[in-house]
């Protein structure tokens, strides 16, 4: 009989985790055996005020709190305690009463922790049971994912496992390592070198490219790392993504259109089809997202990773280092450094041998594939 998959996220911390749950939702509804999988933001159905609250407390420690924010994520221990007990508590009642019994789910698959200790909750209270899957979209994890509740974890990388096994205690046979969802385009976006991908996108073929993207919201230093690049004296091919960032776009345009330069700039605003670009560029420059250091890994495209924001980001860059996928700059000067070094076709071929290890482009498949299994 065909099941009912409901996927539970949020983007008030950024967009990556619904892209996730979406990428799921696209492959799951290809596939027999999936009567529907229906996205819904956990906070947004549950409470909208405190969705609202979240947001605002979010966006104000990135912007002024940084090293606060940094400091409340890696006291997880405690606040994932809270969440489990008190918070999750409040909110599985209201998604019980709003969502759960309603929608009916066979398998329930949360891509952002906030809504999960809820959701485990809620597990027990509801009249038709459900699985209760797990899909961190980033290359670590805490105490904030972990509920004897969950079903199964899908997991980036065997280190993470390995997390789970040794510090939580999760039976072996509940983890499965795929990868990071990614959308089921990057997986055909491969298909296709990065010379095609330019003569597509209109650009020059055969001229060094640098994508430049702060995800949706348009962090890292973006502005930063433009106006370094204006200086480079050899040419370039610059795509600057702002994402949402409408000040940070006019900002960027206002300053391209005034400064004389070598290099032919394209500036997008939110770019919904981020594999065409990923795949043409030489190098990608931006903060270390889960989802879009999936993304790059997937089409085997170097990753310069800049301005980290505080908690899972940090995480990702120490991960992403130490498994030479990624180069960590500290200041504009040391990305054009790295730049002009792979300029040199030799350098960057060898960095880009060590992509091949971590790349999951089929990873949306390989886990809708075990979630369809789960409900056997």
């Amino acid at each position: 009989m065909a099941k009912r998959f409901l996927l539970v996220t949020e983007e008030w911390a950024g967009s990556g985790h619904r892209m996730a749950a979406e990428a799921l939702q696209e492959v799951l509804m290809e596939k027999e055996g999936a009567r529907s999988a229906r996205v819904v933001g956990g906070l947004k159905t549950a409470s909208p005020s405190l969705r609202v609250l979240s947001h605002f407390f979010y966006r104000n420690m990135l912007r002024y709190g940084q090293p606060v924010w940094q400091r409340i994520y890696e006291q997880e221990e405690m606040l994932g305690s809270a969440l489990t007990k008190a918070l999750g508590w409040w909110l599985s009642e209201r998604l019980t009463n709003q969502l759960l019994q309603e929608e009916k789910p066979d398998v329930v698959i949360a891509t952002h922790a906030y809504c999960l200790s809820a959701l485990a909750e809620a597990k027990r209270r509801v009249s038709k049971p459900f699985q209760l899957v797990c899909v961190p979209t980033d290359f670590h994890i805490n105490r904030f994912w972990i509920h004897p509740e969950i079903d199964a974890y899908m997991v980036a990388h065997e280190q993470i496992a390995q997390i789970l096994r040794e510090r939580y205690g999760i039976a072996p046979e509940k983890i499965h390592v795929y990868g990071i969802p990614v959308r089921p385009a990057f997986t055909t976006a491969l298909l296709t070198d990065k010379a095609a991908w330019k003569r597509q996108l209109g650009l020059v073929p055969d001229q060094f490219t640098v994508l430049i993207s702060g995800g949706e919201g348009g962090y890292g230093g973006v502005e930063q790392v433009v106006r370094e690049l204006m200086l480079e004296e050899h040419p370039l091919q610059i795509v600057v993504v702002t994402g949402k960032n409408t000040g940070l776009y006019k900002r960027l345009a206002d300053l391209l259109s005034t400064e004389a330069n070598c290099h032919r700039f394209i500036l997008k605003g939110f770019e919904p089809q981020m594999w065409q670009w990923i795949g043409a560029a030489d190098a990608y420059i931006t903060k270390p997202g889960g989802i879009s250091c999936a993304e790059a890994l997937a089409l085997k495209t170097p990753l310069i990773l800049f301005h980290p924001l505080p908690g899972q980001e940090q995480h990702n860059c120490s991960f992403l280092l130490e498994q030479q996928a990624a180069i960590l700059a500290e200041t504009p000067v040391e990305i054009k450094e790295i730049i002009r070094l792979w300029r040199q076709p030799e350098t960057r071929d060898a960095f880009v041998g060590c992509l091949d290890k971590l790349g999951r482009p089929e990873a949306a498949h390989q886990i809708a594939h075990a979630l369809l299994q789960l409900t056997d």
